[in-house]
């Protein structure tokens, strides 16, 4: 077994184990010293990020959303896509050993781990955030988004083609919307601050601010 861990096609999933650990005796030491991971990444946490309507619209956004980044802290996410990668890799690679008698190529056991290391977190992260503790104190209804401003951060919107905007809510915790003018003859380029003027399913029919 050691020397499966420890083979040259294992060897990447070996490192990212140690990491694993790594990470756990550190927050384990936490305990003692009071500086912990989970609170150094807070402020990169995408758990504030309201990504439901950029699943709708694509784009990279779209991807965390899928992914589960918005729903877990970010320490937490990242322990468990190590985790599924991990464990994704060395089964593939003893399927391989049972199966074919080798090991697969270090390229194509990396890639196999990573495809079931993203359905991992798609399918294992949604679950997770529901055992997890929530402070539902700055917690915000999409429904009250009415009258904020936003800025469009990509692409350019036209009425039937929204684009994505960011705004922030009272708490400042970020949220992407998608937003489209209200007139069919008025467009929002990138950068372009809009005020939400009323939610027609995913999209944010919105004004021009300035």
């Amino acid at each position: 077994m050691i020397a499966f861990l420890l083979s040259d096609a294992n060897f990447p999933f070996t490192v990212v184990l140690a990491v694993i650990l790594l990470l756990g005796i550190i927050e384990a030491l936490s305990l003692v010293t009071g500086l912990s991971l989970m609170g150094l990444l807070k402020d990169w946490d995408l758990a504030d990020v309201d990504f439901d309507a950029d699943v709708a619209g694509g784009g990279f956004t779209g991807l965390i959303g899928w992914l589960c980044l918005n729903r877990l802290p970010l320490l937490i996410w990242l322990v468990l896509a190590m985790t599924c990668f991990v464990i994704a890799g060395y089964a593939v690679n003893y399927l391989g050993a049972m199966l074919l008698g080798t090991l697969l190529p270090g390229w194509l056991a990396i890639l196999l781990a990573l495809v079931f290391a993203a359905l991992g977190c798609r399918y294992l992260g949604a679950p997770l955030a529901t055992l997890l503790p929530k402070n539902e104190s700055s917690a915000v209804s999409v429904d009250d988004f009415s009258g904020c401003i936003a800025t469009v951060t990509l692409g350019r919107a036209v009425k039937g083609n929204p684009s994505e905007a960011l705004l922030r809510d009272q708490y400042q915790q970020k949220h992407y919307v998608l937003v489209e003018p209200e007139d069919a003859g008025s467009e929002f380029p990138q950068g372009t601050e809009v005020v939400l003027l009323r939610r027609q399913g995913r999209v944010w029919a919105a004004s021009r601010f300035k």
